[in-house]
């Protein structure tokens, strides 16, 4: 177990550092209102001129994203028209699949009619149907298959399983199939009949034609319109007209970032280039963007989530040399107000950021510590204010403190005695409760062939895994012994559902460790076998041990026939998994369950009358 490491307090050396009382520090900072009113005529002036241009400019981009938009729309949008209208009609019968004559004629009158739009094809559920293609002297109907293509065939179990929900059209992800020198935008219309699912309806419009399109808007001043997919990708560009070079099916698009456009590039990535922003420009929805090279460019963009489940980003930027340097213009003029604002106004800010800021660090780290939440918690920074850093160097001894406890206290726990409040565990009580025992098969014998770092780094994960799944079910874990789990439901807090819950996990951790036995398998390791017992009654639940060292644990013979049943479990073994779980008949009636093995009356050591139980 790694032990924690003490925090060292920031600031906490053996250097002198001048301090003073929080006093002090608002009495000079009153002095910054003084200030305040110079600070406001300049902002004023600053953003008047500054809206002006701002706003100008985002006129015309928002004219521009219009114009983009209602383009798209009614490029696609007829696709999406089209497949919706033809499913609906082989659903109603007026096309008959079987007749191959009658389904080719309506995707091909279909398709003559939306000339945006390149391909319209029927697949069934095993990748074969009827295709139609615009060519230049019209229509070209062919029959074809897909079933050798894994990318079709796994769209067209998305549609199946989409077809479930009774779903509509839907646009899928941009794909390229391997024998189709195009990326393409494809809308797909699951389509049912009699209840079943008989095939899927696609339309396609090829990323080239939309950047055609978008390349077609006309733009008042020089400038670019772009369009992001996923905003990592570029769907449609100026440049994409001619097509997308060393486009692949499994990567249909280009990046931004191998695309060669300086100006998307700095847009994703602004820590590259030059900062031309401004909270104001950023608010009025105008963001300048800086290239590598210190060239500033103004755009606007816009979110798109009409087509599909992967967002699209529309946007234009300017490359007008007189809007960048209008906004240059405005900016270098804040600069120069700003700094001289700033100089004035040095002290008073320096003062306030020593007070607000350690408060407001402090604020938030306490709201962490009382959920206990301490994970990648930071220590509090020194501050010059002698009442602040008093508190920070308290604070992060606290930390220091909780952090042990953390260590071997089970979290869940506490926070279930939190939410109950003072005086929940003040006596030890008799309440009926669920308990489970879970233990590793032959776990000694094979610990002898391992490092001791490698037994140390099984058992955490396995603990891991087994608590993970006890805590889902609002269980307690009392406590690990050796490469044994003891846990227990409807305690602290009153679960009427805690048979239900115990068994719950106990069948999630038969499915867990089954899927990570198969990883070990795959590995060339040895898989894991567990028992677990379950068994519900009565127990002595509360604060029990030592004045020194009090744990809240359960006692009582409902404990030990748990822990009898975990180890029946030797001579009942489950045939069809590596995982045996053994429940009570009291913890089976109370949980309600119905699918467990009856295993009769069965003796359990140390007991006298035998215990009938079940195999879950």
């Amino acid at each position: 177990m790694a032990v924690p490491q003490a925090m060292p307090l920031a600031g906490g050396g053996g250097s002198f550092r001048l301090r003073f009382g929080m006093r002090t520090a608002l009495m000079v900072g009153f002095g910054g209102l003084v200030f305040a009113a110079v600070a406001i005529v300049l902002i004023l002036g600053m953003w008047s001129a500054r809206e002006n241009t701002v706003s100008l400019t985002r006129k015309l981009a928002d004219a521009v994203l219009n114009d983009v938009q209602a383009a798209i729309a009614q490029r696609l949008g007829p696709a999406e028209q089209a497949v919706e209208h033809l499913g609906v009609r082989i659903e109603n019968g007026q096309i008959q699949l079987d007749d191959n004559g009658d389904l080719s004629q309506a995707l091909a009158s279909a398709l003559a009619g939306m000339p945006q739009v390149g391909a319209l094809l029927f697949l069934d559920g095993n990748g074969a149907g009827v295709q139609t293609v615009r060519v230049d002297d019209g229509v070209q109907i062919e029959a074809v298959t897909y079933a050798d293509v894994p990318e079709v065939k796994h769209q067209i179990d998305l549609a199946k399983a989409r077809s479930n929900t009774n779903a509509g059209a839907h646009w899928g992800r941009v794909m390229r199939a391997p024998d189709v020198p195009l990326s393409l935008l494809t809308v797909r219309r699951p389509v049912r009949m009699d209840g079943e699912f008989v095939g899927v309806l696609v339309a396609s419009v090829s990323v080239s034609q939309l950047s055609t399109m978008m390349a077609e808007v006309s733009l008042a001043v020089e400038g670019e319109v772009f369009i992001l997919y996923d905003k990592t990708f570029v769907l449609a560009h100026r440049r994409m007209v001619e097509g997308i070079y060393d486009a692949s099916p499994k990567r249909p698009l280009p990046s931004v970032d191998e695309f060669g456009d300086p100006v998307l590039l700095a847009y994703l990535h602004p820590e590259e280039g030059r900062d031309y922003g401004g909270r104001m420009s950023q608010e009025m929805g105008v963001q300048i963007i800086g290239t590598h090279d210190g060239e500033a460019f103004p755009m606007i963009s816009r979110h798109l989530n009409w087509f599909g489940d992967v967002p699209w980003e529309i946007g234009v930027y300017f490359r007008d040399d007189d809007v960048a340097a209008e906004f240059q213009r405005v900016m270098w003029s804040s600069v120069a107000g700003v700094i001289a604002l700033l100089l004035s106004l040095a002290l008073a800010w320096a003062l306030s950021k020593h007070i607000a800021q350690p408060l407001k660090g402090l604020d938030q780290a306490a709201r962490r510590i009382r959920d206990l939440s301490l994970v990648d918690l930071s220590p509090l920074p020194a501050s010059r204010i002698r009442e602040m850093n008093d508190a920070g160097q308290a604070y992060n001894a606290m930390v220091r403190s909780l952090r042990w406890f953390e260590t071997y206290v089970p979290r869940s726990l506490v926070h279930s005695l939190m939410r109950q409040g003072e005086g929940a565990v003040e006596r030890s009580v008799q309440r009926e409760v669920t308990v489970m025992f879970t233990d590793i098969v032959g776990f000694t014998a094979a610990s002898e062939t391992l490092e001791v770092e490698e037994t140390a780094a099984m058992l955490n994960d396995h603990f891991a895994i087994v608590g993970a799944c006890i805590e889902a079910e609002g269980g307690t874990i009392d406590k690990f012994i050796g490469d044994a789990v003891m846990a227990f439901w409807g305690a602290p807090e009153a679960q009427p559902d805690h048979a239900a819950r115990a068994c719950r996990a106990a069948m999630a951790i038969r499915n867990v460790v089954t899927s990570e036995n198969e990883r070990l398998i795959a590995a060339g390791k040895v898989p894991l076998a567990i028992r677990i017992g379950v068994h519900t009654g009565p127990v002595i639940v509360g604060n029990i041990g030592a004045p020194q060292r009090m744990n809240y644990t359960i006692v009582g013979d409902t404990v030990n026939i748990s822990h009898r049943l975990e180890e029946l479990g030797r001579s009942l073994p489950d045939p069809h998994s590596e995982v045996t779980i053994i429940v009570s008949q009291a913890s089976y009636d109370a949980a309600h369950m119905r699918n467990g093995e009856d295993l009769g009356p069965q003796q359990i050591r140390g007991r006298r009358e035998a215990l009938t139980v079940y195999r879950l």
